[in-house]
């Protein structure tokens, strides 16, 4: 009944506040580049001329572009048939959705400690995700797929993680750090497996980006990203980027030389103690593997060496806070567990959100982000005391 209420009211506001937040939300990009895959124009899909065009004869406005690979406008074919708000409704219905199947798939592995629509009604307060529904955003179906592959992977799984990890690629700059790390750790047959899915997905959904645009896409979308920021409304704010990026921009005030030196030095420092944490993490607890916490530290590094982070992108936090304070509930007590849960309050409850989008400082959340990385790093149990 809670969760019924809760999920009542979220809907009566984002009902009231349609008509506004429409126009400042991203849904109209990813609805206008289906409605131009509708239309016949996908060899036109990274022509921002062409976009702008359709955006003012669906929408009514012109915003930002359409930066996603080509396969994803795919996607939104399922709601692009309706119009622009009632597709919007039905999108963010889908994707309370995916956060429902997320949240329950993880439970069902017997990974938490508490009722599944509890934790589905707490992750409705985390703010990350509320931006993801507000703005019409793809970060919650991401996170379903990245349950789907650690959960298949921790099953044994491998080649169906590597086709769940596929096809999340409408997030590359997450994805493929994420693979990497994976990859490099998995041994004999599950690396096999991972790789084979993953590469797979690659191709048919390059193929399918070719069947919808041209094979000139491959050179057009590269192009398009690399002259974005020539672009009116980009969207590209690495003072908005809670991670290494957006951290080194906050010292330096601007993207130069040494923001690209500090940012490649903390990337490689972060995969290098995730590789090293998946090694140690075999040994612990008498050679068991510590595969949840592992894989949790490797969601949270793919987010900070990311080269692109929006706030909604956040929404991928859920899965590792939920594994770290899931192990942290079933452990005695212990520095490490206390820091775990300390440092979740601080980046699931909403103040540190809400006052960094307030004061245009989104890129401080990646302060308490990095110490908990760091802190899931270090070994479980009395080691960390």
């Amino acid at each position: 009944m809670i969760l019924l209420l809760f999920v009542l009211s979220l809907a009566a506001f984002a009902g009231a506040r349609l008509s506004d937040s429409l126009l400042g939300t991203d849904f109209p990009d990813f609805y206008c580049a289906a409605r131009m895959l509708a239309a016949g124009h996908g060899h036109q899909l990274y022509d921002a001329a062409a976009q702008r065009q359709c955006q003012a004869h669906y929408t009514g406005r012109v915003g930002t572009l359409y930066i996603h690979p080509p396969f994803e406008a795919v996607v939104y074919l399922a709601v692009a048939w309706l119009p622009l708000r009632r597709a919007y409704l039905l999108w963010s219905f889908l994707s309370l959705a995916f956060l429902a199947a997320a949240v329950r798939r993880v439970a069902n592995d017997n990974l938490l400690p508490w009722d599944w629509r509890l934790v589905l009604a707490a992750s409705l307060t985390f703010v990350p995700a509320l931006l993801c529904l507000v703005q019409g955003q793809d970060s919650l179906l991401l996170l379903w797929l990245v349950v789907l592959a650690f959960t298949a992977l921790r099953g044994g799984r491998a080649f169906a993680a590597g086709c769940w990890l596929g096809l999340g690629l409408f997030k590359f700059e997450l994805v493929l750090p994420l693979v990497l790390v994976l990859a490099l750790t998995q041994s004999g047959s599950s690396r096999t497996g991972l790789a084979k899915g993953f590469c797979l997905v690659a191709l048919a959904l390059a193929g399918l980006s070719a069947a919808i645009c041209g094979w000139s896409v491959f050179a057009a979308y590269p192009e398009f990203l690399a002259h974005l920021r020539d672009q009116p409304f980009a969207g590209i704010s690495p003072q908005a980027m809670a991670n290494f990026r957006g951290l080194a921009y906050f010292f330096f005030h601007r993207e130069s030389s040494w923001v690209i030196g500090v940012v490649s030095i903390l990337s490689i420092a972060a995969l290098i103690t995730t590789l090293t944490y998946w090694r140690t993490a075999r040994v612990v607890a008498s050679g068991r593997d510590d595969f949840d916490r592992a894989f949790a530290v490797t969601v949270v590094c793919a987010l900070l060496v990311s080269y692109h982070l929006n706030p909604h992108d956040l929404s991928l936090l859920l899965l590792p806070m939920l594994l770290l304070c899931g192990e942290a509930a079933g452990t005695k007590t212990n520095s490490s567990r206390l820091w775990i849960i300390a440092l979740s309050a601080i980046l699931f409850l909403p103040p540190l959100h809400l006052l960094a989008l307030q004061w245009h400082a989104y890129v401080l959340v990646s302060i308490p982000l990095t110490a908990l990385f760091a802190v899931g790093t270090t070994r479980r149990g009395d080691s960390c005391a």
